[in-house]
């Protein structure tokens, strides 16, 4: 028992959840519907706090940059001052309030989206959290 658990962990360690998202032949990040960004909100929003932030990040940009590859690496690909120069320029570009954690509407920027669900997250009509998400978007299908 105490194998599989090792075995499963050493597997769940080494996939990548982004890369569901890419096309296999261009690589690139295929428009997603609003359910697809909202398991991958729910996916880095491992807290559900309604932020991305700290070891969030992290681990989402690990797998936002590794996802790009065919095959499953570990995340040791990038390398920490990699990942801390990364972080500091995705932070300047995306992080429009200057919090230092992204909210949904910023990530809703970064992913690319279905026009219908993205106009949910214009900036004349900014949400703050994914709580508030859910109540705009109740007549949808998650």
């Amino acid at each position: 028992m105490a194998e599989y658990i090792y075995k499963a962990s050493v597997c769940q360690k080494n996939y990548n959840f982004m890369r569901q998202f890419r096309d296999r032949n261009t690589r690139k990040l295929k428009n997603l519907t609003s359910a697809q960004f909202m398991e991958v909100w729910s996916h880095y929003d491992a807290d559900g706090n309604g932020y991305i932030e700290d070891q969030e990040l992290d681990n989402f940009l690990r797998e936002f940059v590794s996802s790009v590859n065919t095959s499953d690496i570990g995340p040791e690909m990038l390398s920490e001052s990699m990942l801390e120069e990364l972080k500091k320029c995705f932070m300047e570009a995306y992080d429009d309030n200057k919090d230092g954690k992204i909210e949904i509407r910023e990530l809703a920027q970064l992913l690319p989206l279905e026009e219908s669900f993205l106009l949910l997250f214009r900036f004349d009509n900014p949400l703050e959290s994914s709580v508030e998400f859910m109540k705009v978007n109740k007549n949808s299908f998650i």
